[in-house]
């Protein structure tokens, strides 16, 4: 996986890949082994995110201990899963290994996957305006708009924060507010702040 990996412009091994832009956004492939895990039997899964600088600046600026070095998987704005081939639509499916013929069956499999389309997807989601396209789309892998309208205004409000103060920005902060649950109002509130903040910031 390594020298494949290399080839695509990600550093690292097992089990995670990194990429960083001059921008610093980042792309993280991660292979995550099943808790159940046994010397016999091996189930994993492979995750894919993209993790746009403006988005990491507000995580950071909301952890205790700011953003680490490394940025892991599960900071990132877009993530989604890869799956054996023939997985069904919408069935969570791991690659399974049980013995050396399997494992390399299992390598090939993950390989293919990534070749088919999931370097091209980091590729696309590593550009600003892409990303702020696909956020737009309401798809974000896990995360879909239908599910979870305010985490899609806030994600759209951070891509546009550092092009300055605009209607759009405006657009999607009266969004956020307006749909925000009563228990969430104080954050909420804090959020825009910081990101009309970070949008003078800019100007």
């Amino acid at each position: 996986m390594s020298p494949v990996a290399r080839e695509n412009g990600f550093k690292g091994s097992a089990p995670n890949w990194r990429q960083v832009t001059p921008l610093g956004d980042w792309a993280i492939i991660n292979i995550e082994s099943s808790s159940r895990n046994t010397p016999e039997r091996c189930r994993c899964v492979v995750n894919i995110s993209v993790a746009p600088e403006p988005w990491l600046r507000r995580q950071g600026a909301r952890l205790p201990h700011g953003l680490p070095k490394a940025i892991p998987e599960s900071l990132g704005l877009s993530r989604d899963r890869l799956h054996p081939d023939g997985t069904p639509a919408g069935v969570d499916g791991w690659w399974e290994i049980t013995d050396s013929t399997s494992a390399q069956a299992v390598a090939d499999d993950i390989v293919g996957q990534l070749s088919r389309g999931g370097w091209a997807t980091l590729d696309r989601l590593l550009n600003r305006s892409e990303i702020l396209a696909q956020v737009r789309t309401g798809d974000l892998g896990f995360m879909q708009r239908e599910h979870f309208l305010v985490f899609f205004a806030m994600a759209e409000a951070l891509l546009l924060m550092d092009d300055g103060p605009s209607q759009a920005l405006e657009d999607q902060l009266a969004l956020a507010r307006e749909h925000v649950t009563p228990i969430q109002k104080d954050k909420a509130e804090h959020f825009e702040t910081w990101v009309r903040a970070e949008s003078n910031r800019s100007r």
